[in-house]
């Protein structure tokens, strides 16, 4: 009896060892596979190989629902999340909630080029788009999925999304309008990259910005290789968990997000789902950061705040003055 349970004991631990090793096996070459119509069955075969893939995929349903375009005609009174990139303060929300068509005005008069929107789970859900997006993306589930995140990016021309990775299995982005750049970044150059894990947003970033690098950090950048790719309305990015990634804006684009999970994939990443839980029991985070003369992050957060109200001012004074001619 001890003979057989001890088989069942190895048996088990060998399951669990192989699908964790699986997930969470990394691959280092510099490329990205570009496929044209795979079937369901080719694409998971591919995207197994770790492998950033680009490729073509026209659905209906996504690109006409899916834009930014078509949000602000049916939803503009619905709030998004707006992000300044430039906004390093911890004890600050990094997020600010802003309607959507005020949002849309932030990003045509922001002369900075540092607000995006992202983590718009709440507008997906109030809207409806959430349906839309989980009805239409059996294309692009893997097997034995566990949890779908969605998500709608977008930003002013000229702005970027913090260079990160993902820990979820499947990570996908469409492109439903415009144009987006994206700098690909292998997961073995993380050592030159000052990697942050910032646990209470469960983001996994880089301080440098890749896309003009900042002074203090182009010894450390210069020996890290990137690859660049443009990604044109309808097609797709698959990129692979554990790869670092930053989206420049060419122009006011709409871009959706499919991240896939599996029971496995959890497991894997059980660490950092723990810290990421035991670190939200202990934060306290304000909506505005406090006026303190003696933090210089405090200081440019209400920079920052004042900056976004001022546009909004003059964004309501044209319209107004629109209203009376």
């Amino acid at each position: 009896m001890k003979y057989f349970v001890g088989i069942f004991v190895f048996v088990i631990v060998l399951f669990f060892y192989l699908h964790i090793n699986h997930h969470l096996t990394k691959s280092n070459d510099l490329e990205v596979y570009t496929i044209e119509k795979p079937s369901k069955d080719k694409l998971d075969e591919i995207c197994n190989l770790r492998q950033p893939i680009i490729f073509e995929y026209y659905n209906e349903e996504i690109m006409k629902k899916g834009n930014l375009k078509y949000f602000n005609n049916k939803y503009s009174a619905f709030d998004i999340k707006i992000r300044d990139i430039t906004n390093n303060d911890d004890t600050s929300e990094m997020y600010l909630p802003l309607v959507l068509r005020e949002g849309i005005n932030v990003f045509q008069n922001d002369q900075e080029k540092k607000y995006i929107t992202e983590n718009n789970y709440d507008f997906l859900e109030e809207t409806g788009a959430m349906k839309v997006f989980s009805y239409n993306d059996m294309f692009l589930r893997p097997p034995l999925v566990s949890k779908c995140e969605y998500d709608f990016l977008s930003g002013t021309a000229g702005s970027y999304t913090p260079l990160r990775y993902n820990l979820t299995y499947r990570n996908y982005f469409y492109v439903t309008q415009g144009s987006i750049n994206v700098k690909l970044i292998p997961p073995n150059a993380g050592k030159y990259l000052q990697e942050k894990k910032d646990y209470d947003n469960f983001e996994f970033k880089s301080p440098i910005n890749p896309w003009e690098v900042q002074e203090k950090h182009k010894n450390e950048f210069d020996k890290v290789k990137a690859l660049d790719v443009e990604l044109k309305e309808g097609m797709i990015l698959y990129v692979p968990p554990y790869w670092w990634y930053s989206i420049h804006y060419t122009k006011m684009s709409s871009v959706c997000t499919f991240k896939y999970g599996t029971f496995m994939n959890t497991l894997s990443i059980l660490p950092e789902l723990s810290m990421y839980l035991l670190q939200g029991q202990n934060i306290k985070r304000e909506i505005a950061p406090k006026l303190n003369t003696k933090t210089k992050n405090n200081e440019l957060g209400e920079k920052n705040i004042h900056n976004l109200e001022k546009i909004l001012k003059g964004n309501k004074a044209n319209l107004d003055n629109k209203d009376k001619t």
